[in-house]
């Protein structure tokens, strides 16, 4: 992944590290405080079961709150609130309470995903897409497995934990508040999108989503009793109970960097075998018992293989969706998720219950072999999963041979469908006194977005394109980079006169700090194209 992406989404990072660390402090730390308070392991497990149910109202309701205060106020509002829960678990033990608070938690935590995922998709695009979601999960991972290390300096009763994880949860606050990452658009809705919307965008990615639920949350939190039921203690059981995220460390940066290469669900296929033939292993190890250190390898690839769908499956839909649609999708998602993750652990337990504890690793693998087998069909039968671009336009160039010939060739947008849109671009057609006042206005009175706007007005008027965006930017100053982040596609069509023009309203009026982000932008255009030509000359 270029630089200038890793250095802009590093706030992001950071935020993700320090919810990492507190996420899985409450998840260690609670079941402990109320197992010596005398409470029972089914009482226990039903307790820490309510986040999913959080979850669940987080995927359903969580965008209502970004919708009202916007995303930087909503992430705050969260981070407080998780705050605020955590320094009330530390007066008390109480199991109806703590089940309540977990909710809370459960909602907070996958708001503030939702929120910082769907930033993430504003500031990356199809060709870093996978590489930017495996950094984040690997920085999540990492703060996830650094908890169990803080966990051990402190006696498991001790109050300042819930302290500690107020601290984390306040670093992330400061690091996003202060930051100065662009605020994403705000959706045109607060619901998630229906399930048969997101399965029209992408049927692998949807599936995808689920089975990661059953996988994970399966492989979480049953993996202590199967190994418990081994006999496998000291430093060895801890590395394979951590090998869930650990796993995640080996293949997550991997996994985006061929996922921006080739189709993602062949790279999801070949997960899903990687996780068949350790998982299968695994297995085969209760039969003829493989040295540990070989068992620990295992359990570090199954992990590897399960935590890498996810994300994934989350790059596969926002491929295929408009950018202010954001937020309802990864509602949706985080809404599958969830019920993968309710659902997941009670077919597994029970098939552990009935059978024995090796069952859980069946059940893992009938999982895999069933999302291999989807991913395979979709690519080799159903060629419908390259969905279009939901900004369609097309390009008309006039013949060589011409003795007039233009390099300023016409763009015809195809599918400016939106009537306030067709009426504002019928306006700017003739040439009013006042453009700039024009497309405020516009803006204000409707549903429309600055960056739909920026891009049908370069398609509608190509020689005046530069004119055009320079009103826009007068009008929405701190919406420059947005706007020059959403005419990415309309760049890589290499109409130099018409780029130009462009890129000089873009300039005029910046910051060095604009000027720096959209010349790079430009730099890593140019990049990708010569790096086309180099693969294939003949396209010269």
């Amino acid at each position: 992944m270029k630089k200038n992406i890793f250095w802009r989404i590093r706030p992001i990072l950071f935020t993700i590290f320090g919810f990492a660390i507190s996420h899985n402090l409450f998840f260690i730390m609670l079941p402990i405080r109320m197992k010596e308070s005398g409470y029972e392991t089914s009482n226990i497990g039903l307790a820490m079961s309510m986040f999913a149910v959080g979850a669940i109202c987080a995927g359903l309701f969580g965008s209502r709150a970004v919708l009202r205060a916007g995303h930087i106020r909503a992430f705050a509002s969260m981070a407080a609130m998780l705050s605020i829960v955590s320094v009330i678990h530390s007066y008390t033990t109480d199991i109806w309470l703590t089940g309540a608070l977990r909710m809370i938690a459960g909602f907070c935590y996958v708001t503030s995903f939702i929120t910082l995922e769907s930033w993430l998709n504003v500031l990356s695009d199809r060709s870093n897409r996978g590489r930017v979601y495996g950094t984040y999960q690997i920085c999540f991972a990492i703060g996830f497995g650094t908890a169990p290390f803080l966990f051990g300096m402190f006696n498991e009763q001790d109050p300042r934990l819930f302290g500690l994880i107020s601290v984390f949860l306040c670093f992330s606050l400061i690091i996003m508040s202060m930051s100065r990452l662009p605020a994403p658009e705000l959706p045109a809705r607060s619901t998630p999108i229906t399930l048969k919307k997101l399965w029209n965008y992408s049927p692998s990615g949807t599936l995808s989503c689920f089975c990661a639920g059953l996988i994970n949350a399966s492989s979480v939190s049953l993996i202590s009793l199967y190994a418990y039921s081994k006999g496998i203690s000291g430093i060895w059981l801890s590395l394979i109970l951590g090998s869930y995220q650990m796993g995640g460390l080996l293949t997550q940066f991997p996994t985006g960097w061929l996922a921006d290469r080739y189709d993602k669900r062949v790279i999801a296929s070949g997960l899903m075998v990687m996780g068949v033939i350790s998982n299968s292993l695994i297995v085969l190890d209760n039969f003829h018992p493989y040295p540990i250190e070989v068992l620990a390898v295992l359990f570090w690839i199954s992990g590897g293989s399960g935590v890498a769908l996810f994300p994934l499956a989350v790059t596969q839909v926002f491929d295929h969706i408009d950018p202010k649609e954001a937020m309802p999708v990864t509602s949706t998602m985080q809404i599958l998720l969830g019920a993968g993750g309710v659902i997941g652990p009670i077919i597994a337990s029970s098939l552990m219950s009935e059978f024995s504890v090796v069952w859980l690793y069946y059940y893992i693998i009938t999982v895999h072999v069933f999302v291999f087998a989807f991913l395979m069909i979709r690519k080799l039968y159903v060629r419908t999963e390259k969905m279009p671009s939901t900004n369609q336009f097309k390009v008309s160039v006039q013949p060589i041979a011409s003795t007039d010939f233009d390099p300023m060739l016409d763009f015809k947008d195809t599918n400016t469908t939106n009537p306030e849109l067709k009426l504002l671009l019928a306006a700017l057609g003739q040439n009013p006194t006042d453009p700039g006042l024009l497309i405020k206005l516009a803006l204000q009175g409707s549903e429309l977005n600055a960056n739909d706007v920026a891009k049908n007005m370069v398609l509608a008027y190509p020689k005046r394109s530069g004119e055009m965006i320079r009103h826009l930017i007068a009008q929405f100053p701190k919406r420059r980079l947005e706007i020059a982040y959403s005419l990415h596609d309309l760049f890589m069509l290499r109409k130099a006169r018409i780029n130009n023009l462009v890129l000089e309203s873009l300039l005029e009026g910046s910051t060095a700090e604009e000027a720096e982000e959209i010349n790079a932008l430009i730099a890593s255009i140019n990049k990708a194209h010569d790096d086309n030509l180099k693969q294939d000359p003949a396209k010269t």
